[in-house]
């Protein structure tokens, strides 16, 4: 959060003209910090396209690197980068830019190093921008249930070189491999347009899916904290935080805004579909609003 006008705002207002300069000002430092916000934190409109371009190209080649990490590409491995593009609704020419892209990272020759550095650059450091990348790329090397040695070190090296902690990639893996498990109970709870009295809705974007209120086995409700990256002992207060959170890094319009490409702006919207089905199932199990 910047507060940094609203503090000198306050301080020059209330030198020079007392209380009331004291509000004024702080109401023209506000001005002034979300002015700084939008610089800060939003690629120029100038620069989206390059962006795009360099996630674009990041994503599939490193997703063929990892493929072949362990020197086989497995029928999962492909299936999941099929699945990718096709969530992506990509047309022809852009389906074979991504398989060429695919096929780059496979390469013994291929700069791993050189492509996220371009990105990181590229992006502007933007974490929540870059954090999904990450999780793009955990989704296809999860695709076989497992991640191998070799998978695991090229990933934690993924994160190091665009700046995330051990740490931080261990949450994200273990987030993601929940949010696989947990995708088992909700894509089967959720369908378009289904004709049921018991039924919740959710809407995003204009797109409405009902999920169904059967009862759900205990796992489903661990896995659920484990999409928010939440212990199951956590507080109330503590589940409302990560959630807010977390609904706040994937948002569509700020992924998008920061250059997300828009065909990937889907997988953004499905991801705070699954969040917000994971929170409904945690809060109607422990009975807050």
């Amino acid at each position: 959060m910047n507060i940094f006008g609203k503090i000198i705002g306050v301080f020059l207002g209330y030198l020079f003209l007392g209380r009331f300069g004291a509000i004024l000002g702080f109401f023209v430092g506000h001005i002034f910090d979300k002015g700084l916000r939008i610089h800060l934190y939003n690629i120029p409109r100038e620069r989206t396209v390059e962006v795009q371009h360099a996630f674009f190209t990041a994503t599939f080649s490193v997703m063929g690197h990892l493929a072949k990490a362990d020197g086989n590409i497995s029928r999962d491995e492909i299936r999941a980068a099929e699945r990718i593009m096709s969530r992506l609704e990509l047309n022809e020419e852009r389906k074979r830019e991504a398989i060429k892209l695919f096929n780059v990272g496979k390469e013994p020759t291929f700069d791993l190093d050189a492509v996220l550095s371009h990105l990181l650059q590229t992006c502007h450091q933007h974490r929540d921008l870059l954090r999904f990348f990450i999780e793009i790329q955990l989704e296809a090397a999860l695709a076989d249930g497992a991640l191998q040695t070799e998978e695991q070190r090229i990933l934690l090296h993924i994160c190091q070189h665009l700046r995330f902690s051990p740490q931080e990639f261990q949450q994200l893996w273990a987030q993601q491999w929940a949010g696989q498990a947990f995708h088992q109970w909700y894509s089967g709870q959720f369908t378009q347009g289904a004709h049921s009295n018991a039924h919740r809705s959710y809407a995003y974007g204009g797109q409405q899916q009902r999920a169904y209120t059967q009862r759900r086995p205990e796992s489903t409700l661990q896995d659920a904290y484990g999409v928010l990256g939440v212990p199951a002992t956590a507080t109330t207060a503590d589940i409302k935080k990560a959630y807010r959170k977390l609904m706040n890094q994937h948002h569509p319009d700020k992924l998008a805004s920061r250059g997300l490409p828009e065909g990937m702006v889907k997988l953004a919207k499905e991801k705070i579909l699954q969040i917000r089905a994971a929170y409904d199932l945690i809060r109607e199990a422990r009975g807050f609003r």
